[in-house]
């Protein structure tokens, strides 16, 4: 058949479950997860790189650690 014993089940499986359609509606990208990090730590970061704009990241990060 040409693919793999996994392949062949997975798509076996969705067949099973949505018919031929759920073939075609797999999506694989990864979900987004948004932002990581807490409003007031994004804030903060920009309001220090407005101020700053010339610093990089480790530079940003070790000031903010510094302030707080």
């Amino acid at each position: 058949m040409g693919l793999s014993r996994d392949t062949f089940y997975r798509y076996r499986n969705a067949v099973a479950e949505g018919g031929v359609d759920a073939l075609f509606d797999s999506n694989r990208r990864k979900p987004n997860r948004g932002n990581r990090v807490d409003e007031a730590t994004e804030t903060a970061v920009l309001a220090y790189a407005i101020e700053q704009p010339a610093h990089g990241q480790v530079r940003v990060g070790n000031e903010l650690r510094r302030r707080s």
